[in-house]
């Protein structure tokens, strides 16, 4: 996946978060195809807490956002994924029961002929 951002708030971005951050989002790309761009920022709080915002984009459904905050900046990022990754996965679901009722509704919408009745 070539369009991710990372941007960084009231931090400097060291190489390897950059990487763990980069590794986590490609791993997202086999829960879900239709991805068109991600956003991660990296903020620390206030209270010296992580916060990490995941913003992704797919081509068909809704703009999917995440939060998380942990004292620990990689821990942040593995429970944003995660609530990106379940996000991901309900909207599939969604979209894979939306394509099987359609595809029952025209198969059962088949009639009989009505010269061939049960007598």
């Amino acid at each position: 996946m070539d369009n991710i951002t990372i941007v960084a708030r009231h931090l400097d971005i060291t190489e390897a978060i950059k990487n763990y951050a980069l590794q986590k989002t490609e791993k997202m790309k086999k829960f879900f195809e239709w991805i068109l761009h991600v956003q991660v920022t990296l903020d620390i709080g206030g209270d010296s807490s992580h916060l990490v915002e995941m913003v992704v984009n797919v081509s068909r459904g809704p703009t999917i956002v995440a939060e998380a905050s942990n004292a620990d900046m990689y821990r942040s990022i593995d429970i944003v994924v995660d609530k990106v990754v379940a996000q991901l996965k309900k909207h599939k679901g969604k979209i894979e029961s939306k394509i099987v009722r359609q595809k029952k509704h025209s198969v059962g919408g088949a009639v009989e002929p009505e010269g061939k009745q049960e007598v």
